[in-house]
């Protein structure tokens, strides 16, 4: 199918500008052929030859009925083919075929006229030697077909090569009437040289700079592609109409080549400056999120720092007061108080440490860690959380996980930080935790990941899911909905996540879990994360 089409346009092409040709032979004032051929080959290289070879041959026998002998048409054309194919072959090596730059729009311009300057001494050779025309009008015939050529592949080349990379230019009432009125200045321009108006001068083309740079610049090398052919195709419709001569044509050739070469300059500067202007938004983004997350370590660690000491005094007072109720004999509902004060008061300070360690990125135990452990102690921290919130927090550990090498206390921190959210999420503020009780559930689960060597360990719920526009910025820092939030519990979380070598995802919904099995999320959110197994510990352990 692609041939086809390729032959059916360069003849389409061919026929539409054949006009003022020189001894019957493809030398026009413009020949979108060339520009055809030239990014066919960019795109192929030396691949191209055989189709560019072709479509020369059909253009020759079904346009121009063959001007030349057959043998001559088709080393000439064997000529123009070859040298396209070997030109784009080496342009292809050396520039974007998107044309993302203003260098690729200067080497692809500079490559290709030095190539048509060097195909079109062979091609003129060969008809010249066949008697086509005298060896005195070598030079004028070769400046023809060259400035033909190069003015073909300024204009239809980009538009070629950027056909995937074109810019859509919206059609609405405000693109469409913006789209009209450039289309509208092109035309007057054209009817200024052409109308009643025109003088034998046609000292008023050098309008048609105008609306052309006004495209360019409101729309890149995108609209400078569009605009310059839209130019192109109004002139040799304007030359055909009213008649112009040979002579004033070859004029009017040079004045297009030097627009459509200005205009396609002129876009790639100012594309290439919006995509400097946009990574450089991205990296004032990323630095201002940087800003703030060392902002966040520093309060972090101050936060640390201040609070060891008066930690160490409560945990020392609760010691006292655990050591005197059993002297005193006090009650046994008592000493269990102060026993879980102590433990809670030992736990609180091993995270600060961590906290501090994490922040430092100091060394983090990674010692064999049981999934079943973790869990577990999980599911004893997160129950005052569950009565607060009145959800159910269930597990679900799949049996004979290997050990996991992991910070304890981080990835505790991490688990307890997505439950919070879970339950926070099914019971919002003002929301009566009374209503549909059975459907306000967590569960903390661990399976095989699908990733081998790797443990997935996730919290699932039953809440409303995620909305979209949550969801596209669900870890970045400080973003939350929450009125009280600071937007950080699921940034840490990832953070920690990656610092273990592993990977955080979120589902709406039912979705899949680490293992590839379905799990029904009953329209609520899962979020998974997965943990190296330990190098040392491959054996299983019991759930």
């Amino acid at each position: 199918m692609f041939i086809p089409a390729y032959l059916a346009a360069h003849m389409f092409l061919d026929w539409i500008s054949f006009i003022h040709a020189v001894s019957s032979i493809n030398v026009t004032p413009w020949n979108p052929p060339a520009g055809l051929m030239m990014g066919l080959s960019v795109l192929l290289g030396l691949r191209a030859v055989p189709l560019v070879w072709l479509g020369l041959t059909a253009a020759d026998i079904v346009v121009r009925d063959l001007p030349v002998g057959l043998g001559t048409a088709l080393l000439a054309n064997g000529i123009v083919a070859i040298g396209y194919g070997a030109a784009g072959g080496f342009l292809r090596k050396v520039i974007d075929p998107g044309l993302s730059s203003l260098r690729d729009i200067v080497l692809l311009l500079g490559g290709s006229a030095a190539a048509v300057l060097i195909i079109g001494l062979g091609f003129i050779a060969v008809h010249t030697v066949a008697g086509l025309f005298e060896w005195a009008r070598f030079p004028e015939v070769l400046l023809r077909f060259w400035t033909g050529e190069i003015i073909g592949i300024a204009v239809l080349t980009p538009m070629v090569l950027m056909a995937r990379h074109m810019p859509a230019l919206r059609w609405s009432w405000g693109g469409g009437a913006e789209i009209l009125a450039q289309g509208a200045l092109i035309g007057f321009t054209l009817w200024l040289d052409f109308g009643p108006l025109a003088s034998s001068q046609y000292e008023y083309f050098y309008l048609l700079f105008l609306p052309a740079i006004a495209v360019a610049v409101r729309h890149g090398l995108g609209g400078a592609v569009l605009a310059s052919a839209a130019t192109q195709a109004g002139l040799i419709a304007a030359i055909q109409a009213t008649g112009v001569d040979t002579a004033r044509t070859a004029h009017f050739q040079l004045l297009m080549l030097t627009l459509a070469i200005t205009i396609l300059l002129l876009g790639a500067v100012v594309s290439e400056r919006r995509r400097a202007e946009d990574r450089l938004r991205v990296r004032q983004s990323d630095l201002a999120h940087a800003s703030r997350l060392i902002e966040a370590g520093e309060m972090a660690a101050a936060l640390a720092h201040e609070l060891n000491q008066p930690l160490a005094a409560t945990m020392g007072y609760a010691r006292a007061a655990r050591k005197i109720a059993r002297m005193e004999e006090a009650s046994p509902r008592l000493t269990e108080i102060l026993d879980k004060t102590v433990s809670q008061a030992e736990r609180a300070d091993r995270v600060i440490r961590s906290l501090r360690d994490f922040v430092r990125k100091g060394d983090r135990d990674r010692a064999p860690l049981p999934v079943a452990t973790l869990v577990a102690d999980c599911l004893t921290l997160a129950g005052p959380l569950a009565s607060r919130h009145s959800v159910e927090i269930t597990a679900e550990v799949a049996p004979a996980l290997p050990a996991i090498a992991g910070d304890a206390v981080q990835l505790q921190q991490a688990i307890l930080n997505l439950v919070r959210n879970a339950a926070e999420a099914m019971a919002p503020d003002g929301a009566q935790p009374e209503e549909a009780p059975d459907r306000r559930r967590i569960v903390i689960f661990a399976c095989p990941a699908a990733q081998p060597g790797f443990v997935a360990i996730g919290v699932r719920d039953t809440g409303p899911g995620l909305a979209e526009v949550v969801e596209r910025n669900l870890f970045a820092p400080f973003v939350t909905t929450k009125p009280t939030g600071m937007g950080l519990g699921l940034s840490i979380v990832r953070t920690i996540v990656d610092s273990h070598g592993g990977t955080l995802t979120a589902h709406n919904g039912k979705t899949r879990d680490g293992s590839g099995s379905t799990a029904d999320a009953g329209g609520g959110t899962v979020f998974q994360f997965t943990i190296p197994v330990h190098a040392k510990d491959t054996q299983g352990e019991p759930a």
